[in-house]
């Protein structure tokens, strides 16, 4: 396809990703979740695979949010950039300081302005378009290692943030694999002691409930699940002991409002985020806190456990819980953002929750909010904003204090650097004029990001100074990658798409290795180009790659005319990238593959099925069938 069709099916693909597709539908929810796919429309650009399930009920989801996305357009010409001055004045009021709701009446206040915008729009929706019928539908989900001991000869998730833990599908002690099967209710135990494969243990959930990841510590799993509610959306952590892995023990559960957004290990603590919508479609009751309010554990959150928005608009809550796995049935802490839909960063310390104001003009603001957490501890400590809007959570790190983002501003990109106020203290504007950011990662003081419209440049960026950022240099290749990723010393990995210089026309999967030993001149060092895969889950989720440095492995699956091919690649400088495994993956399901090793086994998992080979002579050695 030409590069104006690619295009067009990306602009397809980026608002597919605004709609989660269910495993269980219920109409209530749909009704909640409308509304949520008039906020971030620039997410995550590809999603392989759709729920079979749920395919139907989310193309009535697609068409219907686009009506209410117009008419939020429509309303936005009046009154988007009364928004923005909204947050100008908020910043200016509050000194950057994020605001705490006084009392349940403060916090209505905002509810009742949503109720009558929303009710407003499907006034004029209704007019201009007529009565619409919508079936059934409801809503449910979808590095660098988070830190282990050197001695541990075993891969863990591929994650955002070094030293912080995200969940996944699969994860492994180094003995045991544990997996979530196809049917999302059912966590299997394998053992693959003696290079063999053996199902020991099962934890399965009730019909109803949804398994979304696991997390492994200190003999506990901890899973994040859908909880099944009758009409209403609750996610739960649930704990299990598992320190006789064949008689997995429940521990404890904590049950929220909302639907799952993301979680994170940290500190020894699960922080589990969720998106509570208001029902707007129904009166909600000043007099009764919980008919607009999220609750935990079946209690209201407290008003001084909320925090107001930084504009006028918000109809949803960002929940954010902390869970002590020692205490699994209890919360340490319990936080919620009034919102009106954002996307999250982890960093080592802190929590930022970014939102993205659009502007009839099509200019963007990006507002964000910080909140520390700290043994369990939350935290809000400063709210700011920049001009943009960022393309992954890749192009927001915090170092030293200061939080760096390179965001698509217009038809430009900028570079800007926020103190602990959440104060612009340096920026650079005006970069790669009608590109826009496909991939970024920040490396202590230094910063690479590539653009794309016709040819790929790799900016590198120098941050020591925050109130001067300096671009360093700037090397244009043919083709984009989506994914970066440091390969050692001086080393950084790009994966992406290899595209036609003079045709613009997409080739097949490109690897390529950057010396960037000096970021003034960085060099395209090796490349290699899969003509026949023409897409890796890798570009829409990055727990999907195993990439290990120290062990020299570039793993991850692709696909072609021939179906699922698991690649295994490494590198050295003599002679480039060399492929060890190019093996057909004979599993199937709903979720991306995954590639995970235990010693000298790299194990490849997909639906239901796990096949094992030996990364001595990559023969396959064994597959189980769960």
């Amino acid at each position: 396809m030409d590069r104006k069709e690619q295009e067009i099916l990306e602009r397809i693909r980026e608002r597919a990703e605004e709609i989660q597709v269910p495993e269980t539908l219920y109409p209530e929810e749909m009704k909640k979740r409308l509304r949520k796919e008039t906020s971030s429309m620039q997410k995550s650009k590809y999603r392989k695979r759709l729920y079979a399930a749920g395919s139907v009920a989310a193309a009535c989801v697609v068409f219907a949010a686009g009506l209410l996305i117009w008419g939020d357009r429509q309303e936005q010409g009046g009154n988007s950039q009364t928004e923005v001055s909204w947050l100008e004045d908020t910043l200016a009021d509050t000194g950057g300081m994020i605001r705490t709701a006084e009392s349940y009446d403060e916090i209505y206040g905002y509810v009742e302005k949503s109720v009558e915008r929303f009710r407003a729009s499907v006034v004029e929706e209704s007019a201009s378009e007529g009565d619409m019928a919508v079936g059934d539908a409801g809503t449910a989900s979808s590095g660098t290692e988070a830190g282990r001991s050197s001695a541990e000869n075993y891969s863990q998730t591929n994650v955002r943030q070094e030293g912080v833990d995200e969940g996944d599908v699969v994860k492994t002690d180094g003995r045991y694999l544990y997996v979530l099967q196809d049917d999302g209710v059912t966590v299997a135990i394998v053992d693959t002691a003696g290079g063999q494969m053996e199902t020991v243990g099962r934890i399965r959930l009730e019909d109803g409930e949804y398994i979304y990841e696991i997390y492994l510590m200190d003999g506990k799993m901890i899973l994040v699940a859908d909880s099944g509610a009758d009409n209403t959306q609750e996610t739960e952590v649930i704990t299990y002991d598992i320190q006789k892995p064949a008689e997995p023990k429940e521990e404890g559960r904590v049950i929220q409002s909302g639907g799952y957004q993301s979680s994170r290990l940290s500190d020894g603590f699960v922080y589990l985020f969720t998106n509570h919508y208001i029902d707007l479609w129904n009166e909600p009751d000043p007099r009764e806190p919980g008919t607009y309010l999220p609750s935990i554990n079946d209690k209201v959150m407290e008003e001084t456990d909320i925090y107001l928005p930084q504009t006028e608009r918000a109809d949803m809550y960002e929940v954010i819980v902390s869970i002590d796995p020692d205490q699994p049935d209890q919360v340490k802490d319990s936080k919620a953002l009034m919102s009106k839909g954002g996307e999250l960063y982890v960093s080592n310390e802190n929590i930022y929750y970014y939102e993205t104001i659009w502007q009839p003009s099509g200019s963007t603001v990006t507002a964000v909010r910080r909140v520390a957490y700290a043994d369990g501890k939350l935290t809000g400590t400063a709210q700011g904003s920049f001009d943009g809007y960022l393309n992954d959570s890749f192009s927001i790190d915090e170092y030293n204090g200061y939080l760096r983002v390179v965001s698509t501003v217009d038809d430009t990109n900028s570079v800007y650097i926020l103190n602990e106020k959440l104060e612009k203290t340096g920026s650079i504007e005006g970069l790669a004029e009608e590109e826009r950011i496909y991939s970024a990662r920040f490396m202590g003081d230094i910063a690479y990001f590539v653009t794309f419209r016709e040819t790929d440049p790799l900016f590198s960026v120098d941050l020591s100074d925050p109130e001067n950022p300096t671009i360093l240099g700037a090397l244009k290749i043919p083709g984009f990658s989506e994914y970066l990723h440091f390969y050692g010393e001086g080393k950084l990995l790009g994966i992406g798409m290899e595209v036609g210089e003079e045709t613009q026309v997409t080739g097949g999967i490109k690897l390529t290795m950057f010396d960037i030993t000096d970021p003034r001149n960085v060099i395209e060092k090796d490349t290699v180009v899969l003509e026949h895969i023409y897409y890796t889950d890798l570009f829409n989720n990055y727990k999907a790659v195993l990439i290990e440095p120290d062990q020299n492995m570039i793993g991850f699956s692709g696909y072609g005319e021939g179906g699922e091919i698991y690649f295994l690649f490494e590198y050295d400088e003599m002679n480039g990238f060399t492929c060890r495994m190019e093996e057909e993956i004979n599993g199937s399901g709903s979720r991306s593959a995954r590639g995970l090793y235990i010693g000298q086994v790299l194990y490849v998992v997909q639906g239901n099925v796990i096949e094992s080979y030996s990364l001595e002579d990559y023969q396959k050695t064994g597959d189980l069938i769960l």
